[in-house]
């Protein structure tokens, strides 16, 4: 794990980096539910961007040092329940919050997308992993825009996926 400093500078390098490049990017996962109220530390900095960006980011981010960084353009994430897929597209880019991460401002994943996320992975602590928790925190701290949450369940066809989790833990879903 690093420290707060090392985060710091390497944070604003990328950040630099894909700015100057004029890539869309968010911080998502758990740095964002980290942003959005998780207490627990940040251990790596998970980075969104276009599938189609992705070459160009790797290229840009080529000479940085971007350890315990995971930069990932559109995926697949694999359930017992099936394959779901996630991804930036220009919705999500138009709710980007400018927050500050490791004292970094930084664009953050919109909450609700975040959440979607995190209710696709549905680890615990038996997988030496926070998602629920997270999604917890996160629901907690923050105010959700409802209406947004179920367009990008129903974007993302995750609905049987995340429903039932979700249900438990937001009021009115």
């Amino acid at each position: 794990m690093q420290g707060e400093e090392a985060f710091h500078l390497k944070l604003s390098a990328v950040k630099d980096r894909l700015e100057n490049a004029g890539i869309p990017w968010v911080v998502f996962a758990g740095a964002a539910a980290y942003c959005y109220g998780s207490i627990r530390h940040v251990t790596d900095i998970d980075i969104l961007v276009r599938g189609a960006d992705l070459k160009k980011v790797k290229a840009v981010l080529k000479d940085v040092d971007i350890e315990d960084f995971d930069v990932i353009g559109d995926f697949e994430i694999r359930t017992d329940q099936g394959v779901c897929g996630f991804f930036m597209d220009d919705e999500m880019i138009e709710r980007i919050r400018w927050m500050r991460l490791f004292g970094v401002l930084v664009p953050v994943i919109p909450l609700e997308d975040n959440i979607v996320f995190k209710a696709i992975l549905q680890r615990g602590e038996n997988q030496g992993k926070h998602d629920i928790e997270d999604i917890a925190h996160m629901v907690k701290n923050e105010r959700i825009d409802l209406e947004y949450l179920r367009k990008r369940i129903s974007r993302n066809r995750v609905a049987k996926r995340v429903t039932p989790l979700l249900k438990s833990l937001i009021p009115n879903i």
